[in-house]
């Protein structure tokens, strides 16, 4: 036992020192790593101190080639300023000697052209003047025909003696219808020459009207000459297709009176058919105005009645349209008077009504309460007429006549 303990001792000693041993294998060992923790951080902090100052010294290279290229970059903007500006002085300098040029040779064509239009201009002048002579020659010759017209009445041409003529023929100065002046004049120079005709026609043109002389080339122009240079001028013969259109499409408008529209389908149908004899113009004016009548029953009336005149028509319409107005108003007097009257027979008759339902209503709950009453007793009386003594119904729904009813009141 007691050497049991002495190992135990011993064992206990050995594992005492061996901790002791540890321990210090333990703290050198720490230490020896922190020496070389302060090593590393030293040869660390040495490397990290030469890398910074080769970053600055990489940074102070870069900034100087950066400044070195700034500098054969300012270098290059001013040779290149100076290469725009002498390329402008340049090109500005050309253009200025090519306007130079261009103004000179301008100024050569434009006096060209000025002379040339200097001669046109005078050889028109020279023309005009020709062309106004002869007028004023062609002028004379009519004034003096005119003159002697008018002073002895007749004209003598070529040694012969017109038709003596004192009328005055009408003047035409472009501003009126050249189809209507045409057919007066004709109107009063029915039975002269030609020739007549055409010294009248040449003396009665006024204004714009004369200017159609210079057109004609001839000396002494025709009749026909003259009227076909007017009619080229100021006629309106190739617009009466446009007008006869425009009658066809032509209706009443919703406010225009049967005055105005007739007056207007007048207008329209002498202008679409200016030379149409004066029956053949009353049948167009009486057909048009019917067809285009806003108001189709005073159109079919007026068919029937077949007037041959625009006149008789417009009158028979505007009587027809009088009378409809007539019999429109008395037929509203009528309706309102006859809605009046039955507005106050529904007064009338409504509180009538409805007393009669009340009374109904009143004796249908009187009728009800006994009922009611009755049941609550157990004693269900019967219903009994007053009138025919009959049991199931009340007298205001007797089904016996009231004279049937009297005769049972009676018994």
């Amino acid at each position: 036992m007691e050497d049991s303990m002495k190992q135990l001792m011993e064992m206990l000693s050995a594992m005492k020192a061996s901790q002791e041993q540890m321990k210090e294998d333990i703290k050198r060992g720490q230490e020896e790593i922190k020496e070389d923790m302060k090593w590393g951080q030293e040869e660390t902090k040495e490397d990290i101190k030469r890398g910074q100052e080769e970053m600055k010294e990489d940074m102070k290279r870069g900034q100087k080639e950066m400044k070195a290229s700034q500098e054969e970059v300012k270098v290059s903007q001013e040779e290149m300023k100076e290469d725009i500006k002498a390329s402008q002085e340049k090109l500005l300098q050309e253009m200025k000697t090519a306007m130079e040029e261009n103004n000179t040779k301008l100024g050569t064509k434009l006096n060209e052209f000025e002379q040339v239009v200097e001669e046109e201009i005078n050889l028109v002048k020279d023309d005009v003047k020709a062309v106004k002579e002869e007028m004023n020659k062609k002028i004379e010759e009519i004034e003096t025909k005119f003159a002697q017209l008018s002073t002895t009445g007749v004209i003598k041409t070529e040694g012969t003696v017109t038709t003596p003529s004192k009328v005055k023929v009408p003047t035409f100065d472009g501003k009126v219808s050249w189809n209507t002046y045409l057919r007066q004049f004709e109107a009063v120079v029915r039975n002269w020459r030609e020739e007549d005709k055409a010294t009248s026609l040449i003396a009665a043109l006024r204004g714009e009207a004369l200017e159609v002389l210079r057109t004609i080339p001839e000396a002494s122009p025709t009749y026909a000459t003259l009227t076909s240079a007017l009619e080229r001028r100021y006629g309106d013969a190739h617009l009466q297709h446009v007008y006869q259109a425009q009658l066809r499409s032509r209706r009443q408008r919703f406010e225009e009176t049967l005055q105005q529209y007739e007056a207007d389908i007048s207008r329209m149908v002498n202008m679409a058919y200016p030379t149409a004899p004066a029956e053949v113009i009353e049948q167009l004016l009486v057909s048009s105005f019917i067809e285009g009548l806003r108001d189709s029953e005073i159109g079919q009336l007026v068919r029937l009645a077949r007037h041959k005149t625009i006149s008789e028509t417009l009158a028979q319409a505007l009587e027809i349209e009088a009378a409809k107005q007539a019999s429109r108003g008395t037929t509203k007097i009528r309706q309102v008077k006859t809605y009046q009257y039955q507005d106050r027979e529904r007064k009338v008759q409504r509180p009538s009504k409805n007393l009669v339902d009340s009374i109904k209503d009143v004796l249908e709950k009187f009728t009800d309460g006994q009922n009611s009453e009755d049941s609550t007793t157990n004693r269900r009386r019967p219903i009994r007429c007053w009138t025919c003594g009959v049991e199931g119904h009340v007298r205001s729904r007797c089904p016996q006549p009231p004279a049937e009813q009297n005769q049972g009141n009676a018994n």
